[in-house]
């Protein structure tokens, strides 16, 4: 049989099923093998009948040059099957070349562009959008970039990409810190909240140089440890008294620049409930974190604030008791001694006793939240901040 024959019957014999394959012993392949070389010898027969050369004579002179392509299968099974190689397909498999939508990037004239399918990067001046925008397009000679990209427009019409992307001439788009897959940019002068888009804060960055990434998820990881560092550097040489400055060799503010982490992008204030008496209490967004350590021993003083309180609550029992005893006896009031009675197991019973329960709660309390061997110790044992 020919490898077109093969194919044809390693095509039907997969569709058919296990029970029908072999019911009868062999019968149903050898009519299936006797069926397909009887077929091969009538276009044989007709071949010879026209004066065309057979199909061996065709096999013994080799392939033609001019024969058509095979005909694409539908999977890669079937060109695993029909022993086709898959290593130089056209559908991305095994990090193979995969057809891109035409997206071309607009260059400026000072870009120098290393690019490979979606992927580019961009050695040039400060441009977060058009040719138009960014210190690059003031002209200014200290705001040179790196721009690493990936998937350009990636999220435009809801992830179709820009119109016209789907023609063979395609479309020319620019920079887009919002519509592009992801990115690392590097630029030596830059507004890089202003170009992401973030939130004010007291920490703002203006004409300054800067880093930024974003992507769909963003995970910094560090096998034994990280640190978010803010301000000078420690001592660094040939900067004398004065210490390090910033890219354009200013001052940097003192005693530390701050760090802001702001879950949502906001910092506005947050309307709240605030009761009957303030029916409505703006907080704000964004506030400065807690010291877990001056946290823990604030909680301590309060507690021996609470302490002195108690102390205070059960000697006044205690007097209580010892003046209702010497006021219960009396001999000219047969009322009073019964009453004294009720009141002194009542203070022993409901004040006492509640005392002890408080002392006892506060104690595990500060057990369980403000020190290292409490199961819900306030302080982080891996994150610290200053």
């Amino acid at each position: 049989m020919s490898k077109k024959e093969e194919k044809i019957y390693k095509k039907i014999k997969r569709k058919i099923t296990e029970a029908d394959h072999f019911d009868g012993g062999n019968s149903f392949e050898q009519s299936l093998k006797d069926s397909m070389n009887k077929t091969s010898g009538m276009v044989g027969d007709v071949l010879q009948s026209a004066g065309k050369p057979s199909v061996a004579d065709y096999m013994k002179a080799g392939i033609p040059e001019d024969l058509p392509p095979q005909p694409q299968v539908e999977t890669i099974q079937d060109k695993l099957d029909s022993g086709e190689p898959v290593n130089f397909s056209d559908n991305g498999v095994f990090h193979t070349p995969i057809p891109l939508q035409p997206i071309k990037y607009k260059q400026a004239a000072n870009e120098k562009i290393i690019q490979n399918e979606g992927s580019y990067i961009v050695l040039g001046t400060d441009r977060p959008k058009g040719e138009e925008d960014g210190f690059g397009a003031l002209g200014s000679n200290r705001a040179n970039s790196i721009d690493l990209v990936v998937g350009r427009m990636s999220s435009a019409r809801g992830g179709k990409g820009p119109k016209g992307s789907d023609t063979e001439s395609g479309v020319s788009v620019d920079n887009s810190y919002f519509a592009d897959a992801a990115r690392i940019v590097i630029s030596q002068l830059t507004n890089i909240d202003k170009n992401f888009g973030l939130a004010s804060s007291n920490s703002d960055s203006v004409g300054r140089s800067g880093i930024g990434i974003k992507a769909d998820a963003v995970r910094v990881i560090g096998r034994e440890g990280i640190k978010i560092v803010t301000g000078r550097a420690d001592g660094p040489s040939g900067f004398g008294n004065s210490g390090e400055t910033n890219s354009l060799g200013g001052k940097i503010s003192q005693p530390a620049p701050t760090i802001d982490l702001i879950a949502g992008n906001n910092t506005g204030n947050v309307k709240v409930w605030g009761g009957l008496f303030q029916p409505v209490e703006m907080i704000p967004n964004l506030q400065p974190a807690v010291k877990g350590y001056i946290a823990r021993d604030a909680f301590r003083d309060l507690g021996t604030i609470i302490d002195e309180i108690w102390s205070a609550v059960y000697t006044l029992t205690l007097t209580q008791i010892k003046y209702n005893a010497i006021l219960g006896s009396d001999p000219f009031r047969p009322w009073v001694p019964p009453a004294a009675v009720d009141a002194c197991a009542s203070q022993i019973l409901f004040v006492m006793n509640s005392l002890y329960q408080t002392r006892v709660n506060k104690s595990m309390w500060e057990f369980n939240y403000l020190y290292p061997f409490g199961y819900k110790f306030i302080c982080s044992r891996n994150v610290n901040l200053t």
